[in-house]
C-alpha cells in the first residue's frame, strides 16, 4: 500500500502539466486495476476540494467539483476513512450550498445518530436532519 497526496488528484484533474497529468493518471489508472493499493485521508479530499474552489485558484462550483472528484474517490484501489460516506458528503456539498467540512461534519453525525450541532454557522439550518443550536 502507497500513500497518494493532494497535488496528485489535482494534476490529474487540472492537467496544467500534461507530462504530471499523464503520470498521474497512470498511478490512478493501475490502482483502478487492481494493480496497486493506494491510502490517503479525508483531509487530502477536503485540501482536493478547497484547492479547486478557491477563487484563487480554479473556482469551480460545487457541483462541477462533485462530478470531478467522486469517480476518483470511488476508485477501486483507493482506500481513505470517509469513502462509504464519500459520495454522500459530496450530494450534500454540492446540493445544498455549504462548505465541505460542513457536509462532511453533517453525514458523521448522521451516521452517528446526531442530529443537533452547537455552532455559530448558519449553514447547518440547510441541512436537513441537523438542528443548529447556539450555546
Amino acid at each position: 500500500m502507497h500513500f497518494i497526496d493532494t497535488n496528485i488528484f489535482l494534476r490529474f484533474l487540472t492537467r496544467d502539466d500534461p507530462k504530471k497529468a499523464e503520470q498521474c493518471r497512470s498511478l490512478l489508472y493501475a490502482a483502478s486495476e487492481g494493480g496497486i493499493k493506494l491510502y490517503t485521508t479525508d483531509l487530502v479530499f477536503a485540501e482536493l476540494i478547497w484547492v479547486l474552489q478557491s477563487p484563487k485558484t480554479y473556482n469551480l462550483n460545487p457541483p462541477e467539483i462533485r462530478d470531478l472528484v467522486i469517480p476518483l474517490a470511488l476508485i477501486k484501489g483507493l482506500s481513505f476513512p470517509a469513502k462509504k460516506m464519500f459520495p454522500e458528503i459530496m450530494e450534500l456539498f454540492a446540493s445544498y450550498n455549504v462548505d465541505f467540512i460542513d457536509a462532511y461534519n453533517a453525514v458523521i453525525m448522521h451516521s452517528r445518530d446526531i442530529d443537533l450541532i452547537y455552532s455559530y454557522d448558519s449553514d447547518f439550518e440547510h441541512l436537513e436532519n441537523v438542528t443548529r443550536v447556539e450555546p
